[in-house]
């Protein structure tokens, strides 16, 4: 029971994701690691950047920003399509699928290059050991957007940007101690509740596009990254070892997260869940007792994937199911299924416009 979305929707999802996204802080498990911890060599980024302008520019353009036939492969289309999960599961995608027109004239350890250049690309550090084709060593190693959690700025910076703000017009209207007057506070609950689930970029673009007010252009580019740094010092966030650059690509995938906030799936994200097909008081078709949302990037499932699902738990949430009539639900009411589709959820909704409906039971029990 399965039918496939309109590219147009899943295109226009994208744009959605990229606008609302309310991306958070990457939980790693024991003996996990993300890709920002130096999971390839530079040597193995320069012997794939070649094979990637040979093979795969073509369609994702050499810069990597994407064109009418292929995705970008950085940036938010990138991030909103792999986000949350696992390193393996990105080159299985790219061992699997690409190159579309010729797949056997790219072999997988050139292919664990190309990744490697991919990732190089978005500014995620290189290391001191080569990735290697290993997939159960990828499993473990999360793609996962920087956050203001994980050092992104230094201590000397960040009391250059100090400074720059108690010396320039910034303390005119935000006060010394950044407690605003003729502007707003900059520091506790009010600023955070303003910037957080945002990139650093967007706090970055506001203060130079918009600061000072009467002049924009008095403060460099350079000087406005470390008076961002002093503001995510002076909220709390730890430094790291390494400077925040003013530049678009690097304060793209830096997202700003309280301490302790969990991770969430951005709405109009392309999910899967398992869960119990039944209809509510309203008769409306929903799943319920569903297992949380997974990130996928398949519309439908594959055979591994549906017999993966059949041993997943089940949970305590309910989704309204969008465009279901296609599946013909009533013939499978009762029934434990394995859903995907794009996730949107808010304080009065949580709903699926589905990509495939299969079942995996004929029969239901909540098992949490």
């Amino acid at each position: 029971m399965s039918r496939s979305v309109p590219a147009f929707v899943i295109a226009v999802a994208a744009i959605w994701v990229a606008a609302f996204a309310a991306s958070s802080a990457q939980q790693l498990g024991p003996g996990e690691r993300s890709v920002w911890d130096g999971v390839y060599t530079a040597a193995q980024a320069s012997r794939g950047k070649p094979r990637f302008e040979a093979g795969c520019g073509r369609c994702h353009n050499n810069e990597l920003a994407g064109s009418t036939r292929g995705p970008a492969l950085k940036g938010n289309q990138f991030w909103s399509h792999f986000q949350s999960q696992t390193l393996a599961d990105l080159f299985v995608y790219m061992r699997d699928r690409m190159p579309r027109d010729s797949g056997g004239s790219v072999s997988d350890d050139q292919k664990v290059d190309i990744l490697a250049y991919v990732l190089s690309v978005s500014g995620m550090p290189p290391g001191n050991n080569e990735l290697t084709l290993d997939l159960r060593a990828m499993e473990s190693i999360k793609v996962a957007k920087k956050t203001t959690l994980d050092g992104v700025f230094t201590a000397a910076q960040a009391e250059r940007g100090k400074s720059q703000f108690v010396s320039g017009r910034c303390a005119e209207c935000h006060r010394p101690d950044l407690s605003g007057e003729r502007g707003p506070t900059l520091t506790g609950d009010a600023f955070l509740a303003h910037w957080e689930n945002g990139s650093v970029h967007s706090l970055f673009d506001k203060i130079r596009e918009t600061m000072p007010a009467t002049g924009p252009s008095e403060v460099t580019d350079e000087a406005k990254a470390d008076i961002v740094a002093y503001l995510l010092q002076s909220n709390g966030f730890p430094a790291g070892k390494t400077e925040l650059r003013a530049e678009t690509e690097t304060l793209g995938v830096i997202d700003i997260v309280r301490k302790g906030q969990r991770t969430t799936i951005p709405n109009f994200s392309l999910v899967q869940v398992v869960g119990c097909l039944t209809q509510d008081a309203n008769s409306s078709w929903v799943l319920s007792n569903t297992s949380e949302p997974a990130f996928t990037t398949d519309e439908e499932p594959t055979a591994a994937a549906l017999k993966a699902a059949q041993g997943a738990p089940l949970g305590t949430q309910t989704f309204q199911l969008l465009s279901v009539d296609a599946f013909k639900p009533s013939g499978h009411k009762g029934q434990r299924m394995e859903a995907r589709g794009l996730l949107y959820r808010d304080t009065n909704h949580a709903r699926l416009n589905l990509t495939s409906l299969q079942t995996l039971e004929a029969s239901c029990q909540a098992r949490h």
